[in-house]
């Protein structure tokens, strides 16, 4: 018996499809050059058309996959693209798509799945109280765009207090992309109950049918009326005058029939709306050491509406680089129970030398179902890097890497194997 400190697996950024993706866009370029079609072409082959429920009871309300492909087809300039003299290149494809929260409820308590509550006080000000975390993904800035969107009102009026389970509601978790799509929807009929109340205290301050009151965002006014604004503040303390400090709540849960069906295992991969993501690599190789370097990504992100762009952005970026290291350099390996790479110098993240540029395209396909046609935006781009990368490797130097990491040692053993092969 040998006891180790080897550590158990865990999630990461895009867990559950990261490993199944790679192999399962691997083997369609594969088929796609068993063929002698373009990889392009076989994707456009099999491409959905929304809305649809598929063969394993997932409903897809919005497709953007289509102009995913159309999008790096043309920035990467796929079709002119030849190899580059004196250096060993290529340029692979690969598409992805994720889930916008998980459908199925973490907790079986018939809760909702996310809670948001709206406190609006006598100086005009909200805050929006979530247990939701921002762990970086923005949400609170998305949650306060949301409210802010709805309401038409200033910035400066919205404070947002998250994960403070002492005055903020549960939340289930920032995980599987979910935060945006049900918290994002929770916010949004929260605002919309907050608006409903401030459109009634402004009929009672205008003296008309509230149906005759219109909002403006920092002021109300009686339609079609000229002069008749009154100060968001005013209709504020109109709001308070019997109940003082007013508390809205906004809720969302996914609906049965977006849970997936009654076969076992039904409960994994049904969401309300799923991303999709288009892929291109471009890659070098040097022939004496074996070493990749990615040196373009263009990469086209399909996240139903751009709440807010430079975010969505940011996220798509931040998920190829962290694919781009699980495809060339990250490895978890053990030596007699010992870790072989303990720390962040010998764990081989990639630095700003090994970063590609990467060309993001925002693709707008408007959801249904989400905030303002909003969906998961932080985590389908991850999965397509690795297989494009590898499809790379392939059109280079027509070897197929199964294993990833594709580190040095292994492009050099499988370029001698192949060598051997020929001779």
């Amino acid at each position: 018996r040998v006891y180790t400190n080897t550590p158990p697996c865990g999630a990461m950024r895009g867990h559950g499809t990261v490993d199944v993706r790679h192999a399962f866009e691997c083997l369609t370029d594969a088929m796609a050059h068993q063929l002698g079609l373009d990889p392009f072409t076989v994707r456009r082959a099999n491409l959905l058309t929304a809305p649809l429920r598929t063969i394993n009871d997932l409903e897809v309300r919005s497709y953007g996959l289509p102009q995913c492909l159309d999008w790096v087809e043309e920035h990467s300039d796929w079709k002119n693209r030849r190899p580059t003299p004196g250096k060993i290149t290529g340029i692979g494809l690969a598409c992805s798509h994720y889930v916008s929260g998980a459908a199925i409820p973490v907790h079986w308590t018939g809760e909702p799945h996310a809670v948001i509550n709206l406190k609006l006080d006598f100086d005009g000000g909200i805050t929006i109280l979530t247990g939701a975390a921002d762990i970086g993904q923005g949400s609170s800035t998305i949650l306060a765009q949301v409210v802010g969107e709805v309401l038409g009102i200033e910035f400066d009026r919205l404070t947002v207090i998250a994960n403070d389970s002492r005055v903020t509601p549960k939340d289930n978790g920032s995980y599987s992309s979910r935060v945006t799509f049900m918290v994002g929807n929770a916010a949004l009929e929260a605002a919309l109950g907050l608006k409903s109340i401030l459109m009634k205290a402004a009929a009672v301050k205008l003296d008309v049918p509230v149906g005759e009151v219109e909002c403006l965002g920092e002021t109300y006014a009686i339609i079609g009326q000229q002069g008749s604004e009154i100060p968001f503040n005013d209709v504020v303390i109109q709001a308070l005058v019997e109940s003082g400090t007013l508390t809205v709540k906004g809720t969302f849960t996914v609906p049965k029939k977006f849970q997936g069906g009654k076969y076992r295992g039904a409960g994994v991969g049904p969401s309300m709306a799923y991303s999709y993501s288009a892929t291109v690599a471009q890659i070098s190789i040097d022939e004496n050491t074996g070493r990749i370097a990615v040196e373009n990504i263009w990469v086209a992100h399909d996240c139903g509406f751009a709440l807010n762009p430079l975010s969505v952005q940011g996220q798509v970026q931040g998920g190829v680089w962290m694919g781009v290291g699980q495809a060339i350099s990250e490895e978890t390996q053990y030596f007699q129970g010992l870790p072989l790479a303990a720390n962040m110098l010998d764990y081989r993240v990639p630095c700003i030398v090994e970063s590609p540029h990467i060309e993001v395209g925002i693709i707008e396909s408007i959801d249904p179902n989400g905030p303002f046609g909003a969906k998961e935006a932080s985590e389908g781009s991850l999965s397509s890097t690795l297989p494009a990368i590898a499809n790379a490797v392939y059109d280079a130097l027509g070897i197929r890497l199964n294993d990833t990491p594709l580190t040095p040692d292994r492009v050099l053993a499988a370029m001698a194997a192949t060598e051997r092969k020929g001779a």
